[in-house]
Parts: structure tokens; C-alpha cells; sequence
């Protein structure tokens, strides 16, 4: 027999069509009508989004529209929502600030969306893109998490004073310190966790339409996208199908 549980060999099951060209991406989508949206991001760690200028982007072929951050939140759309809420160890709920779709007036981190452009093509959106002019004002900023606590840090959420978020643990803090104690040697090690990011062949990515509701995307939540298809349908008035391309 084989092994079986942790350890065991897992036979995968996706590689034939992978190997034989018949994998399906977002990217392959194909409906009529369809459009395409390319973000516009920031380049700077923390700054003041003083203007977007769309003009002359709107002029160009294929253009539908031109959205921004602002008015997100002029059209009371939602806040991303937050994967896991966490309480700090004296009881009090994390102090979260609000986190749209995209930036209305403050950018905290490089490459964080400002606008987007909806277009026929994809190539149309992004040529359009460049058109757009974002005034920035750009302001101090931190790179290291030691550095973002220290008194007279950059704050990037008012609701976060000293940018602490959440102070947290997890155990029995009694018992581990008793161990401690008790122990005949204690190793102290400082580590750096570093950020783990996969990287897909196909990042994040959604078609959808709007007429016949049905969605393609490509994420490690499909089921909970399934079963609430509002989060992907809401406020969708520009753009009658589209699909990511930024």
C-alpha cells in the first residue's frame, strides 16, 4: 500500500492539459463587447494624490472611461475587505483604516492603484494610461517596520497611532515563560521574516459578465468569489464586461 497522509505523494491531476496547451487563463476569455481595464499606479511609498488630469486619455480611440479613487468613494463603494480581523492582546479591535479599490487621496505604498482606464482593447487601455497625468505631493516615508514604530515616524493611517495596527499574540504566555525558567540553556535569535508571494503563471485576474452573469478568475478563493458573486457585480455601470490587465 502507499503511504497515505502527511508525507504522502499527491498525484496531480492538471498537468495533462497544461502540457498539451489546453490550460484556460482569464487572459483566454473571448466575449463580445468585451473591455479591458489597466490601472494607473503610483511610483512613489507615500504621497498626496493632489490631481488626476484624464483629458486627453479620454480623446484617444477606444477610451470608454477614466475612474479614480475618488470616486469610489463618492459612489459609496466598499472597502476591500480584510482576510482575517484580529483583536490585540488588551481586548481592543485593530485599528484598520479604510482600504478602497483604489487610492482616493493618499497613496501608502508603491504601486498602489490612483485610476484606471476602460477601453475596447487591452493595448488601447494601456497606450491611454500614459496619457494620464497624477499630480503627486510626495511625503516621508519608512522602509523598515523598527523604523515606522519609532516616535516622530511618517503616520500613514490616522487610525493607527504610531502605526501600530494591532499588538498580538498567540499561547499561553504564563506556561512559555515557566519553560523559559526552567530551561538549562536559552538560545535568543533575532529573525527577519521576509513577505512569501507565489508566483503564478497568471496573477489575480477576473472576466465577467454583466448580462449573463457568469465569472472567470483566476484566484485562490474561488469558492468563496462563487458564492458572492455581489462583490464582483456592484457599482459596475462603465464597463459592461471586462477583464484585468494590470
Amino acid at each position: 500500500m502507499g503511504v497515505e497522509g502527511i508525507g504522502a505523494r499527491v498525484v496531480r491531476k492538471e498537468d495533462r492539459r497544461f502540457i498539451t496547451g489546453q490550460g484556460r487563463y482569464v487572459d483566454d476569455v473571448k466575449m463580445v463587447g468585451m473591455s479591458y481595464a489597466h490601472f494607473i499606479r503610483s511610483p512613489h511609498a507615500h504621497a498626496k494624490v493632489k490631481g488626476i488630469n484624464s483629458a486627453e486619455a479620454m480623446k484617444m480611440p477606444g477610451v470608454i472611461a477614466v475612474l479614480t479613487g475618488q470616486q469610489i468613494v463618492d459612489d459609496k463603494v466598499g472597502n476591500l475587505i480584510c482576510g482575517w480581523a484580529i483583536t490585540s492582546k488588551d481586548g481592543s479591535p485593530m485599528k484598520m483604516g479604510a482600504w478602497p479599490a483604489m487610492a482616493p487621496e493618499t497613496v501608502r505604498f508603491v504601486g498602489q492603484a490612483v485610476a484606471v482606464v476602460i477601453a475596447e482593447t487591452k493595448n488601447q487601455a494601456k497606450d491611454a494610461a500614459e496619457a494620464v497625468v497624477v499630480d503627486y505631493e510626495e511625503l516621508p516615508a519608512v522602509a523598515d517596520v523598527r523604523a515606522a514604530i519609532k516616535p516622530g515616524a511618517p503616520q500613514l493611517h490616522p487610525e493607527a497611532p504610531g502605526n501600530i495596527v494591532y499588538d498580538w499574540h498567540i499561547g499561553d504566555e504564563a506556561a512559555v515563560g515557566d519553560a523559559f525558567s526552567k530551561a538549562a540553556n536559552v538560545v535568543t535569535l533575532e529573525l527577519t521574516n521576509n513577505r512569501l508571494v507565489p508566483n503564478a503563471m497568471e496573477p489575480r485576474a477576473r472576466s465577467h459578465n454583466m448580462t449573463r452573469p457568469k465569472s472567470t478568475t483566476r484566484s485562490t478563493r474561488p469558492r468563496r468569489i462563487r458564492t458572492s458573486p455581489a462583490s464582483c457585480c456592484r457599482h459596475s455601470t462603465t464597463s459592461r464586461r471586462s477583464t484585468s490587465s494590470a
